[in-house]
Formats: structure tokens, sequence, C-alpha cells
């Protein structure tokens, strides 16, 4: 069964759906991260995962931020462009990590991370990280497409 979006998908189950909202709304809030990384996070999780639906969604999001066609276009060799800062490097290096190998960051990928984030942000970008990781392996699994009916 096809579904329009992920939470249409839980919706059979209620207390699921809601905690889910809860800890979407927390991750979305301001927080101590800029919402620009949270979306580049979100998108390279998407991709790595293969998970259409969510790779639809937060490009649509990092458009509305702002963030141009350009970045997004240069997502996928972070490492060398321009368009991310030394921050954006190290998160999104530790988001292939997680997501490739859920167990541990390696000790380089950590430090890197550990020199451009407060502890409050290293938390933040890690639970962004496995917070998507959860949501594009449940839509996937569930089926919830991009090209689903809305």
């Amino acid at each position: 069964m096809a579904y329009g979006t992920l939470f249409e998908a839980i919706a059979a189950r209620p207390e699921i759906a809601r905690t889910l909202a809860a800890h979407v709304r927390a991750s979305n809030d301001d927080g101590s991260i800029p919402r620009r990384l949270k979306e580049l996070i979100a998108l390279m999780v998407g991709w790595l995962n293969a998970c259409d639906y969510c790779t639809c969604v937060h490009e649509e999001i990092a458009q509305h931020l702002g963030i141009t066609t350009d970045t997004l276009a240069a997502l996928g060799d972070y490492a060398r462009s321009p368009l991310f800062s030394e921050a954006e490097r190290a998160a999104l290096a530790a988001t292939i990590s997680l997501t490739r190998e859920p167990r541990a960051l390696p000790p380089n990928l950590d430090a890197a991370l550990r020199e451009h984030f407060t502890q409050e942000q290293y938390v933040e970008v890690v639970a962004a990280i496995g917070l998507n990781n959860y949501l594009s392996r449940l839509s996937n699994a569930l089926g919830v497409t991009a090209s689903s009916p809305a």
C-alpha cells in the first residue's frame, strides 16, 4: 500500500505517530545547530538510504530555507566544495559514517565534530543523523514514496 506521507503510514499506531511527531518537532525547533545543517544531514541520509520520499521532502524544505540548487547539487562532493563550511563538512562526514556503520564514529570523525561543535551541538548533530536514519528506513519499509498521492 502506498502512502502520501509517513504520518499517514503510521496512523494505524497513533501512539507512535504522536511520539514521532513530538520528536520531529523537538529536532526541528531552533535548537543549537542551524536549520540549514539539519536539512543537509536529512538530505544526505535520504540519499544514502535511497529514500525518495525523504529526499523530495527535504529538498523542498532546503529550497524554502534558501539553500541554493548549486549547494544541493554539490552535496555529493561536499568535502571539496567551497559551498560548505568546515563544520558542515564534519557533520556530513559523520552523517555518512553513522548511516553506513551505526555502531560508533571513528575517532577522527568524532574529533572533527568536537572541534566544530559544543557538546550540546554535538548531541544535536548525532540525534539529527539518527532521527533521519529512522525516518528514511521507516518510510522505505512502509512504502512511502515521492510519487504517492498526497
